[in-house]
């Protein structure tokens, strides 16, 4: 029995072989694909909240109230384990170790500097193991001191700066300093410096309620320095607690989660009771919330894409496994007619399937975990398992074929597509598929980009593609048919030959048309995604700039604009005049007046999306302001202009979507020269220290706001992902002809000879070959491609790109260049693979045909 089971693997390699690859690569893919883009939603969210992201519990207050709550680094340090006891379990593993601080408000430096000084009194216990005293000594204040000097160190970059050494006096309000010793930090780059600039080097501030600038510091005093400031009630102290985020701590799915905490956090903080009252202060909300909002967009058409990636490496199993089974009927039906029960004809035909995929789908598990491309997914090994399943399943299948025994299973049916015709149950099942993908589409629009993570997500396209084969499958017969009535008249075979050959495949042999058409599907939708991706980008960034590049100057002169349209590079300028804060004197609602010459600007930049006609044009808050009457806007520096909005416009560049602006042309403020101005710049190569220096001014070029959203967190995710599922469905396609080829050449072989004999030629025989498989190249190919480029609207908000736009819907899907280049390719490598094949097989008809054939 070992004998004939290692007879028939023998016989059977070629199948045996392809199915045991088969299933290696896509256990592979299986394990690898999800790690992959999980590793890389863990790379977008540490992004999105990126090294500075901290938690920080902050309190105020001053005297009793103050020292009862705080009465020293002990307690300074109870409290900070308190708040972290309060952190929520996703919070809590996700930050490090808290950082406590006690700061006095800014005091004025007295005396005359080139620029006022603000000096803060700091109280930071981690400090003193993170410094190096360079002159001096720490500072020592005895304890119940209520007058004096304060003594206090500060940073040696801050003394060398401002002018100070140890032992000087800095005065402030109420208070003298003294300066024991100059520190300097042991690293500078150490994380517990960022938020804490102002204790290293002066930094600029404003003076408390004005836009003077300032020279800011923080002095450090010890713990009996900061006793002696809570015995002034006047004097106000703010309490930090600071938890920092650590680097690459959060991953993807603790995203959702944290934001919820975050709000349970705050009530925690504010329902204490034994502590003056604090508050929760994090840059987390809106990060995360932003960052949601494109991982929504990501998981959604990346789920489209892997839904479709894992229907065509399932259909590539499904079809290995097929002609698996068509190879082994004649050998099974021998059996039968011999007396085989089906649990003797189990044996061979599972044994066989199991032989080739168990071990493969072992190894190619194996083989994605070594890879390390993530964190492994559950999701992986559950996939795993329904592949070897189907395949064994398949097996199966093909021993129930058997019941009806004898060779007459094999030999007395023809069930060619053509010639056989379709069963009730087949029309029931192909009905109640399109009726599944119709309420499919129907559910997932309904959802709309709320999706996310469901399932239905990835069920839509493999339903969708299913459907429409199908639907293809119906009508492929009914155009074999057709063709060969009039290629018979042509004078040559080749092409009637081929088709003929064609129209003999059985259901199984079809089946490479389906695996085709899902990867067609595939390709064509993450290609149209992606390009509508990129496209939306470049409008945004249009949109945002509003030309090649934006100079935001002061008041602008108009040698200063000769010199800007004299830059290299530049073919045109366009100036634009910003008043702020205009309003009538009916409402004190402040508007922005922008002076344009809105013609001259749409020849200058017509890629600029929503720009209307030329007239008085306003933002929709600014018509609301105004009013559908006529209005008199005017403020200090600028004569009263008239305005009636002549339409509205959305959004202008340089000004936040959702304020108030209104357009006007630019004579009606040719007069207001003292206020800033915006000059918008067309051109190509654009030097853009050139324009800087040609303006003297900051200058906005498009390329950097292009390549800013290019490099959003879950982009390049999304690029990626599509760009290697359009290649693993383009590959599994191609596997899936060569699949066919292969184990079918054989017995193709002998045809060809007894054609050889006959009078074909060499020639002839590759022109058949490529006939031969045209028809499923073609119908598969055409109809998954179309379906692919239509997919984006099937879903509709399902695919909604704005997250990554800058706010534009993108509707236009046509894939680039690139994608239909990528397409002709693969066909021309099918074409190639039966051309090779063909030569590979291609056997002297002497060495194949017996005497009487």
């Amino acid at each position: 029995m070992r004998g004939a089971a290692i007879r028939l693997a023998r016989a059977q390699w070629a199948p045996l072989t392809a199915l045991a690859v088969l299933t290696l690569v896509s256990a592979l893919l299986a394990v690898a694909v999800p790690s992959r883009t999980t590793a890389g939603y863990d790379r977008a969210v540490a992004a999105a909240v990126g090294a500075d992201a901290d938690i920080r519990v902050r309190g105020e207050a001053a005297g009793s109230t103050a020292f009862s709550g705080v009465p020293s680094e002990a307690a300074l340090g109870a409290n900070a384990i308190a708040w972290q006891q309060r952190l929520p379990r996703s919070l809590s593993d996700v930050v490090g170790e808290p950082e406590s601080s006690v700061t006095s408000p800014g005091n004025a430096v007295e005396g005359r500097f080139s620029r006022p000084r603000l000096l803060y009194l700091g109280w930071e216990p981690g400090t003193w193991r993170r410094i190096r005293v360079v002159t001096g000594q720490p500072p020592y204040n005895k304890p119940g001191q209520t007058s004096g000097d304060m003594q206090a160190m500060v940073a040696k970059a801050y003394a060398d700066r401002l002018g100070y050494k140890t032992g000087d006096l800095i005065t402030i309000s109420g208070m003298s300093v003294r300066i024991t010793g100059l520190y300097e930090p042991l690293n500078p780059a150490d994380p517990f410096w960022a938020p804490r600039a102002r204790i290293l080097h002066p930094t600029v501030e404003f003076l408390p309620k004005t836009t003077i600038e300032a020279d800011a510091g923080t002095a450090l005093i010890d713990g009996a320095g900061y006793t002696r400031l809570t015995r002034d009630p006047r004097t106000k102290l703010t309490y930090e607690w600071r938890f920092p985020v650590r680097t690459g701590a959060v991953s993807a799915g603790q995203a959702r989660a944290m934001g919820r905490d975050l709000d349970a956090f705050r009530s925690a903080v504010e329902g204490r009771a034994d502590l003056f009252p604090c508050e929760v202060s994090t840059a987390l909300d809106n990060r995360l919330k932003e960052f949601a909002g494109r991982l929504r967009t990501a998981q959604s058409v990346i789920g489209l894409a892997s839904g479709g990636l894992v229907a065509v490496a399932a259909g590539v199993l499904l079809l290995a496994a097929g002609l698996l089974g068509e190879r082994l009927r004649p050998v099974l039906g021998v059996m039968r007619a011999r007396g085989a029960s089906l649990r003797q004809l189990a044996g061979p035909a599972c044994g066989l399937t199991a032989l080739a995929a168990v071990p493969s789908a072992a190894l190619g598990y194996a083989a994605g975990r070594l890879l390390d491309a993530g964190p492994p997914q559950t999701v992986s090994i559950y996939a795993i398992a329904v592949l070897v399943v189907v395949v064994l399943g398949v097996s199966a299948v093909t021993v129930l074929r058997e019941r009806s025994g004898g060779l007459g299973s094999v030999t007395d049916r023809r069930d060619d597509l053509v010639a056989a015709r379709p069963s009730r149950r087949r029309l029931v099942l192909d009905v109640l598929l399109v009726t599944l993908a119709v309420i499919g589409v129907v559910l997932l629009r309904e959802r709309g980009a709320s999706s996310g993570t469901d399932p239905l997500i990835a069920a839509v396209p493999v339903l969708l593609g299913a459907a429409l084969g199908v639907l293809v499958l119906r009508v492929y017969p009914v155009l074999l048919r057709a063709a060969g009535p009039l290629l018979r008249r042509r004078s040559g075979a080749v092409a009637f030959i081929g088709v003929a050959r064609a129209s003999r495949q059985n259901l199984v042999g079809a089946l490479p048309l389906v695996v085709l058409l899902l990867a067609a599907v595939v390709a064509g939708f993450t290609a149209t995604v992606d390009t509508a991706l990129r496209t939306g980008q470049e409008r945004a960034s249009w949109a945002e700039t509003g030309g090649e590049a934006r100079i935001e100057a002061g008041p602008l002169d108009d040698a200063a604009l000769r010199r800007i349209r004299a830059v290299p590079g530049v073919t045109g300028a366009v100036r634009a005049r910003v008043i702020d804060l205009a309003s009538t004197a009916t409402d004190p609602a402040p508007v922005t007046v922008v002076g344009v010459d809105v013609d001259a600007y749409r020849k200058l930049a017509p890629e600029v999306p929503g720009i209307p006609d030329s007239g008085v044009l306003a933002s929709p808050l600014a018509a609301r302001t105004l009013g559908s009457g006529d209005a008199t806007l005017s403020r200090a520096g600028m004569d009263p202009i008239r305005v009636k909005p002549s339409a509205q416009i959305d959004s202008f560049p340089g000004q936040e979507t959702g304020s108030a602006f209104v357009i006007v042309p630019y004579r009606m403020v040719a007069g207001a020269t003292g206020f800033p101005s915006q000059v918008f710049v067309a051109g190509h190569d654009i030097d853009a220290k050139a324009l800087r220096a040609a303006s003297g001014n900051d200058v906005v070029m498009r390329r950097d706001v292009l390549r800013d959203m290019a490099r959003l967190p879950l982009v390049s995710v999304v690029h990626d992902t599509f760009r290697d599922g359009a290649l693993a469905g383009g590959a599994f396609g191609l596997l899936a002809v060569l699949l066919v080829l292969v184990v079918g050449a054989r017995a193709r072989g002998c045809t060809i000879a007894h054609l050889r004999a006959l009078g074909l030629s060499r020639r002839q025989s590759r022109g058949l070959a490529l006939v031969e498989i045209a028809p499923v190249l073609l119908c598969a190919v055409g109809a998954g491609w179309v379906l692919g480029l239509l997919l984006p609207e099937i879903t509709g908000p399902v695919v909604d790109l704005r997250p990554y736009t800058g706010g534009f819907a993108v509707t236009a899907h046509v894939p680039g260049v690139s994608a239909l280049l990528g397409l002709l390719g693969a066909l021309l490598l099918a074409a190639a693979a039966a051309v090779a094949v063909d030569r590979a097989f291609d056997t002297d008809p002497g060495n194949v045909l017996r005497t009487g054939d």
